[in-house]
């Protein structure tokens, strides 16, 4: 029985994949929507993506950790990569052989009666956005946190966030949901899937077994709702700005009138104190 173990590791943010590729004297062009395949071979392979995301099959922890480190040496945005493997973001699946014509999914296994090469690069693939998508998701989830304090105030009639900080938070929610997203390809099927049938099915399946479609969703609807939020921020915070301003005119004009009048007042203050 064949059987192939996969492991998917949100790494970084982005890999340098021309730099990488060099190192291992890949002097195939490789597409921006590409996985760089190194040691590939009948049992082992390690799939990056240029989101971040890494898929080993077959590769033990220790031949995992080896690996990241040859990358952290030649990849600056991985220095800061912990070196062990703790990440919050994994993956964990595998394709097995078993006599069936059928394809049988399930949460852990994938059996089949044949395993192909679109098989390895399709199931990487998935475990690969999964993993991004878990990281957008925890770090939504701490903007969300972020804007939750701020509504805790307002709650009490505090108004205390500056513009520069609501457009901070707008920032970092509009490179999350523009960039980020957008990046990883979330809804895009491989190559593959468009020429062979049974490579759809298989993307559409395991697509829907990691809930690729819902999570996007509920994603792009959590963006929303922080936008939404964070611009109401924003007006309280520029009416609040308006409102100090107008006040600062007002009492500017007073103090102008005083003087303008300062003499008149003296005299007539004189003349009564006489």
């Amino acid at each position: 029985m064949g059987k192939f173990k996969f492991k998917a590791l949100s790494v970084c943010g982005e890999f340098n994949i021309s730099n990488i590729a060099k190192y291992y004297n890949i002097n195939k062009k490789i597409k921006w929507e590409e996985p760089l395949i190194i040691n590939k071979s009948k049992e082992q392979a390690i799939y990056l993506y240029y989101f971040g995301s890494a898929v080993f099959v077959n590769h033990n922890d220790d031949e995992i950790k080896e690996f990241l480190e040859t990358i952290r040496s030649i990849e600056g945005s991985l220095k800061k990569v912990n070196k062990e493997i703790n990440y919050n973001c994994v993956e964990e699946y595998r394709l097995v052989t078993h006599e069936e014509e059928e394809m049988d999914l399930t949460y852990d296994d994938l059996f089949i009666k044949d395993i192909e090469g679109y098989h390895l690069d399709i199931t990487a693939l998935v475990l690969a956005k999964s993993v991004a998508l878990e990281t957008i998701e925890k770090r939504i989830d701490v903007i969300f946190d972020e804007v939750e304090k701020v509504t805790e105030l307002l709650k009490k009639g505090k108004i205390n966030i500056k513009e520069t900080e609501a457009a901070t938070i707008i920032g970092h929610i509009l490179s999350l949901k523009n960039n980020t997203i957008s990046y990883i390809m979330l809804l895009d099927k491989p190559d593959v899937a468009w020429k062979n049938e049974d490579a759809k099915i298989l993307f559409d399946d395991l697509a829907d077994l990691f809930e690729l479609n819902d999570r996007y969703e509920s994603l792009n609807a959590k963006f929303d709702a922080l936008l939404n939020t964070t611009e109401v921020f924003s007006n309280l915070s520029h009416s609040k700005k308006a409102t100090e301003l107008e006040l600062i005119v007002i009492l500017l004009i007073f103090i102008e009138v005083l003087f303008a009048f300062k003499d008149p007042l003296i005299n007539l203050i004189n003349l009564f104190t006489k």
